[in-house]
């Protein structure tokens, strides 16, 4: 990546300020105060240093109204299977796999460098040292795990040593390192609030999840350590089964009190969906959420008018789509409300995580009584009954749109055969895989790069095909779109986004390494990623 290192003006001050930040680590009260004069010249360090990370934060789940539509919106809710975009663009969209190539380049550098802006400052003035440190690297990779599980292959390890142009490392040694990266920080936060006992922590204003409580990320930390060892089990089984165990022992996010939220004041979801109209909820949500009877259906999106199920989402790919139609409210819109905070990780997701291991023999433990737990879990965070949704055994419902004239019928033999809740009901351990991982998805709503890297690993949940296949050899290569979601067939929709050609101009030694030496194929939509060759 080739961007500006910031360097404050000599190496005196840095030292200084540093010397001054690793101190207050061990003078925790002095520095509990707040700013009654915000100007930098009259900002203490901490408040200096505390300033830089909620820009850092909202990268986890971005807030911007214009980041959340190109990053959240286009890409992760619409491949993973949540939203549709119903905007037509010029006949030009993600969905229609046909992205101008500045949108492909949007979340490579939004994330890239919207992060290291601020990181690279954070790094120098603590000069990779304390608590403040800590803290920031757990930050750094719950924003660098969806670069990577975006593109592929990025860089990572010689981040912040000062040069311009830097080198990629391959996708396995960025999830190493990662994971290395929380264990330190883990190692360091848990130390830190053993030492500072009872004693006020003066970052927490500056803490938008939890508040300074740095407990809470210690169990985020490890939780970042389950989720990410699970998707890359089938392909590197022992080191993540020993990374398994030791994020669960270390304590892992099992509680809704833990769930990590981003709080909003104008939630950009809404704003899309009812001051744009340029949302709607996927057909591919809606059509399980009403073929379930899901209790959460009414929490997570709009009603729809004039139609006789009372909900009914959009598929994505529609060529040319009609914004006044589609954007209406004749179709289901995501339920926010202006200050509905932004999701980045729910205890729900852990006893998925804990159901897929214990059911592929990675950890102890019964999978179907993490599975049931995963649900009621989920049903309490949305605060909905669980009733008999547990024994539900009909099949999603069947979609169509008059507009369009698009049909899917996600149970047909050709589609995989029935899918449904009740544990019971799946007579395979693929199709008990396939129960954990949909259940999953629907309790991680909105996490979309959660549900695409699902659907990329394991082929669920079976999200619906594009209407209107528009990729070409000039906008990211082919896309096989399939009328079906066989999860051992030919790559399917889109498995990546290929490399912005502002790193190709930039960076293009490294970059044309990474895809020679370490992408596994073509820069391109359809080339898997290492961890999901399935």
């Amino acid at each position: 990546m080739k961007l500006n290192i910031f360097k404050p003006a000599g190496t005196l001050i840095v030292l200084c300020l540093s010397t001054m930040l690793v101190s207050c680590i061990h003078h925790f009260e002095d520095y509990n105060t707040h700013p009654t004069q915000p100007a930098p010249d009259n900002m203490s360090v901490v408040e200096r240093v505390g300033t830089l990370f909620p820009g850092m934060l909202y990268l986890m789940h971005n807030f911007q109204e214009n980041d959340n539509q190109m990053i959240e919106q286009m890409v992760a809710n619409q491949y993973g299977g949540y939203m549709t975009p119903t905007n037509s663009w010029q006949g030009t969209n993600f969905g229609t796999f046909n992205p101008p190539a500045a949108w492909i380049e949007y979340p490579f550098n939004k994330l890239f460098t919207g992060f290291y802006t601020n990181y690279l400052k954070l790094k120098e003035i603590t000069n990779s040292k304390g608590y403040i440190y800590a803290w920031a690297n757990i930050i750094r990779v719950a924003v660098m795990l969806r670069l990577t599980d975006t593109y592929g292959p990025i860089p990572y390890s010689k981040m912040g040593g000062g040069q311009l142009a830097v080198a990629y490392d391959n996708v396995q040694d960025i999830y190493h390192y990662m994971i290395a990266d929380l264990t330190n920080s883990i190692t360091a936060l848990t130390a830190f609030v053993d030492e500072n006992k009872g004693k006020a922590n003066p970052m927490a204003e500056f803490d938008l999840v939890y508040g300074g409580d740095l407990t809470k990320w210690v169990k985020f930390a490890n939780s970042l350590k389950l989720r990410m060892a699970v998707r890359i089990a089938h392909v590197d089984t022992d080191y993540a089964k020993a990374v398994m165990k030791e994020a669960i022992a270390s304590g892992v996010i099992e509680s809704n009190a833990d769930n990590a939220f981003l709080p909003t004041t104008d939630n950009p979801y809404r704003k899309a969906a009812f001051d744009w109209q340029d949302l709607a909820v996927s057909s591919t949500l809606s059509s399980y959420m009403i073929g379930w009877d899901d209790p959460r259906i009414s929490v997570y999106m709009t009603p729809s008018q004039n139609t006789f199920l009372g909900y009914t989402g959009v598929n994505m790919g529609i060529r040319n789509m009609d914004k006044s139609l589609y954007g209406s409210a004749q179709f289901s819109k995501p339920n926010f409300a202006s200050n509905s905070p932004m999701l980045v990780y729910c205890a729900a997701e852990t006893y998925f995580l804990k159901a897929e291991a214990a059911l592929r023999g990675w950890i102890s433990g019964n999978a179907q009584t993490f599975y049931e737990d995963g649900i009621r879990v989920s049903m309490e965070q949305h605060g909905v009954s669980v009733g008999n949704y547990l024994s539900v055994t009909t099949d999603p419902s069947w979609y169509f749109d008059a507009v369009s004239l698009y049909l899917f019928q996600v149970y047909t033999a050709a589609n995989g055969g029935p899918v449904t809740v009740a544990w019971s009901s799946a007579s395979t351990n693929e199709r008990k895989l396939e129960a954990i991982i949909t259940q999953k998805w629907l309790a991680n709503y909105p996490l979309g790069f959660e549900g695409w890297c699902d659907f990329r690993r394991t082929g669920y949940p079976r999200i619906f095909p594009a209407k209107d296949n528009l990729s070409s050899q000039t906008t990211g290569g082919q896309v096989y779109n399939p009328a079906n979601t066989d999860p051992k067939g030919t790559p399917r929709l889109a498995r990546r986004l290929p490399y912005p050609e502002s790193e190709y101009s930039g960076n293009r030694e490294n970059v044309e390494a990474a895809v020679a030496n370490f992408l596994g194929g073509p820069d391109e939509f359809s080339t898997n990623l290492w961890w999901a060759k399935q």
